[in-house]
């Protein structure tokens, strides 16, 4: 693995690559990339992104999502952990850690299906071509949709000017105050911005592919700055005729609530299920597996969410603490125990509040007052927070015990509710999986 050490963050960590995700409409029809989180701080975009894959559906057409082009940044909440990753699109030394990003850039705008893409950022304060104040004038660019030049002479979309000036009358449909409104930003690359000459829309329109960038203002809160974004995405897609439907009210309340939603949860390696929310935090002696040692970053992960993962703290040392982190957000410290872990168990026997039921491993499991775990030959239980009464072994085989709430240590609890408690299940010294226990 290649990484460099990062003196002003002190800290060692490879490029993770990004991920993409395809939406196929039921009718054929145009293809277009939606990417953002090319900046790792600009939550408003890539959080836009994570709903829009969440909670809409393609009916016409068909869309490619990258929702974080640069992850590593994400996690950081960095503009850039090895620089400004928008400005290595003209010429960049293959000796750069983020060369292979860019190239893998480069190869998903220049797919032949590719035929227009929409690239969304977080701006400062709010764009206006004519000085106001600090917060009101040409060199800002929050609440602006971008274009780098009137038209490219290509078919279909190559009418940029008129497809933005589409793409900014639906954003401005919405609009939540009247000093939000978006405004139209031609940067005249070619003639007059050297440093956009570098950028990814530049890139793609000198190759051949009409490219468009909408920014929202991080003046604003979360909440409405992926309100705009998803306003502009809309936009995109009705002038480029890609059909959708949307499944909630767009309003900016309603997005908060998507954003925390408290059902949000996490799956380990097909082994374990955690929610997102509530954490205590540090989680101690939290198994993960051995082979990830180094590498969390990499691990297999499983959830709702598109901007979710595991990051190592600053040092990069095998023990390290873990982050666990949705889009910049640090949702728990983890101080991991790496294991092997074992495959072979799937389910688990358990007695809840006198019902016997079949749990299968990575649940989690509601309880009124009680548990009760059925033996299961070759493995052994323990219930993270309980202690067996008279129990003497070395290792904690709670099998075959009534496990009630009021026996729990809630020192020992995964959330700060104190009604969650960890069930692990081991096969020797190898890792078979968790249950969790979340108590009324």
């Amino acid at each position: 693995m290649f990484f460099v050490c990062n003196l002003h963050f002190l800290f060692c960590i490879a490029p993770i690559d990004f991920k993409v995700y395809d939406m196929q409409g039921a009718q054929s029809g145009h293809n277009v990339l939606i990417m953002s989180g090319i900046q790792g701080d600009e939550p408003g975009a890539y959080n836009a992104t994570n709903l829009f894959l969440q909670y809409y559906t393609i009916k016409k057409g068909s869309v490619r999502v990258i929702p974080v082009l640069s992850p590593h940044s994400m996690y950081y909440n960095s503009r850039g952990i090895y620089g400004d990753l928008n400005r290595k699109f003209a010429t960049l030394s293959k000796r750069d850690p983020e060369f292979g990003v860019i190239q893998k850039i480069k190869e998903q705008i220049l797919k032949a299906e590719i035929q227009a893409v929409f690239h969304m950022h977080d701006g400062s304060g709010f764009y206006r071509e004519q000085y106001i104040n600090e917060t009101f004038n040409p060199k800002r660019w929050g609440n602006c949709s971008i274009i780098d030049q009137d038209s490219i002479n290509v078919e279909p979309f190559g009418n940029l000017k008129e497809i933005v000036e589409q793409i900014v009358a639906h954003t401005n449909t919405g609009l939540l105050k009247s000093f939000h409104k978006y405004h139209i930003h031609n940067t005249h690359t070619a003639i007059k911005d050297k440093q956009m000459q570098k950028s990814l829309t530049y890139f793609a329109i000198t190759n051949g592919k009409p490219a468009f960038a909408h920014e929202a203002s991080k003046t604003l809160p979360l909440r409405e700055r992926v309100y705009y974004h998803l306003l502009g995405i809309e936009g995109f897609l009705q002038a480029v005729g890609v059909e959708f439907e949307r499944n909630f009210d767009l309003t900016p309340k309603t997005i908060a609530s998507l954003i925390n939603d408290k059902n949000l949860t996490l799956t380990i390696d097909s082994s374990i299920t955690i929610p997102l929310f509530h954490l205590k935090s540090p989680i101690n002696f939290f198994p993960i597996p051995l082979s990830a040692k180094g590498d969390v970053q990499n691990l297999a992960l499983e959830s709702k969410s598109y901007i979710l993962g595991l990051s190592p703290e600053g040092d990069f040392k095998a023990d390290s603490m873990v982050f666990l982190k949705y889009g910049n957000r640090t949702m728990a410290r983890i101080k991991p125990l790496y294991l092997e872990f074992d495959k072979s168990l799937e389910h688990i026997d358990i007695q809840v509040d006198g019902k016997r039921q079949e749990v299968k491993i990575g649940s989690i499991l509601k309880v009124k007052d009680n548990f009760y775990l059925h033996n299961k030959d070759g493995y052994r239980a323990n219930v993270i927070g309980f202690i067996k009464p008279n129990d003497i072994a070395k290792k904690p085989q709670e099998f075959d015990v009534l496990v009630q709430k009021k026996a729990m240590l809630k020192k020992f609890a995964l959330d700060i509710n104190a009604k969650l408690y960890r069930v692990e299940f081991y096969k020797g010294n190898a890792f078979s999986g968790m249950i969790l226990v979340e108590f009324e």
